[in-house]
């Protein structure tokens, strides 16, 4: 009996995502960029070190509506699109457009998957599929917020579950027909 060879043809190289790559945020500069730029200034450089090189980024700040300090961006030295995050990729600074960058989950065949993974997250528990969750709290908001992710994790294990079952009832019939495939491929040759 010969089972389905599964992942064939050759290995893919991982991908870069946002997640695993490096980056700077405004937010990060919070003491660095607010000296520069008072009310009065909308643009600013400032100059950081990358690898141990000095390297000038451009900081713009958008004022608000409605008055406060205003909404600070990096401009990509690339595109000069304004930014929150800059990205390392191949000793220089770009945004996730310029560095070629893509989010994880944009490369899962099972969103259900992270779905679960992150609810997980949320509750404190484990991101292993039935791992065993912690106890509900007793505060009252904190256990209406865990009862809601507890029926949302419910339904995204069920439509896991069921995907699990289809997946394991299309394999049972692949190794059957195969099964049968070799038998009269056997059949054949001793006949002949």
């Amino acid at each position: 009996m010969s089972l389905p060879i599964f992942g064939k043809g050759r290995p893919r190289k991982p991908r870069r995502t946002v997640e695993t790559t490096p980056r700077i945020g405004v937010g990060d500069l919070q003491g660095a960029a607010t000296a520069p730029l008072s009310s009065f200034a909308r643009e600013a450089t400032i100059s950081i070190l990358v690898n141990g090189k000095p390297e000038a980024i451009d900081v713009m700040c958008d004022l608000r509506n409605y008055g406060g300090d205003g909404q600070r961006y990096f401009l990509c030295p690339t595109c000069s699109r304004k930014v929150f995050h800059l990205y390392l990729r191949d000793e220089r600074l770009a945004c996730r457009r310029c560095a070629g960058l893509t989010y994880r989950s944009q490369h899962t065949k099972r969103r259900g998957l992270h779905r679960v993974r992150d609810l997980r997250r949320k509750l404190g528990a484990s991101e292993e599929l039935l791992a065993p969750l912690p106890p509900r709290p007793r505060q009252h908001m904190a256990a209406a917020k865990y009862d809601r992710l507890v029926a949302q994790l419910v339904v995204a294990e069920a439509v896991i579950a069921a995907q699990l079952r289809d997946t394991v009832v299309r394999v049972r019939r692949r190794l059957k027909h195969d099964r049968y495939r070799d038998q009269d491929s056997n059949r054949a040759r001793t006949a002949g």
